[in-house]
């Protein structure tokens, strides 16, 4: 990794898991910003142009986070930001997400309750070009 951190935006409504998320991240060398519902956190991707934007899905809404993917690939300022959906819904409900340019633009969805490793691992392998040998 260069010596300029990557910055990730968090998007969740769970107060408990931004912060132990965001110390983890920090940990592990990432500028970490912190929202609470899709409509901050498009505002916070807005302001601070964040490398990566971990977004969970029901939040205020059922489609809370796909809704705000959406969002976020429309805008012409963040399309090429990196998408991750971390999310308990598919293992919840039995339900299989895969991103797709329409429905759910996102680069990765991942499974909570992931480990810190794998969201470090997993968010690390969406920027192939800057990765460490």
């Amino acid at each position: 990794m260069s010596d300029a951190k990557r910055k990730v935006l968090l998007v969740d409504d769970d107060e408990a898991f931004l912060d132990a998320t965001a110390l983890l991240l920090e940990d592990a060398g990432f500028e970490v910003l912190k929202a609470t519902d899709g409509p901050s956190g498009l505002a916070a991707a807005r302001e601070h142009r964040p490398d990566a934007i971990v977004l969970d899905v029901i939040m205020r809404r059922p489609d809370e986070g796909f809704a705000t993917a959406r969002a976020i690939r429309a805008d012409p300022a963040l399309k090429d930001c990196r998408l991750m959906l971390l999310t308990a819904v598919g293992r919840r409900y039995q339900m299989l997400f895969e991103p797709d340019d329409l429905w759910l633009p996102v680069d990765k969805v991942v499974e909570k309750p992931a480990s810190a490793e794998e969201l470090i691992a997993e968010l690390n392998s969406m920027f192939p070009d800057q990765q460490q040998g």
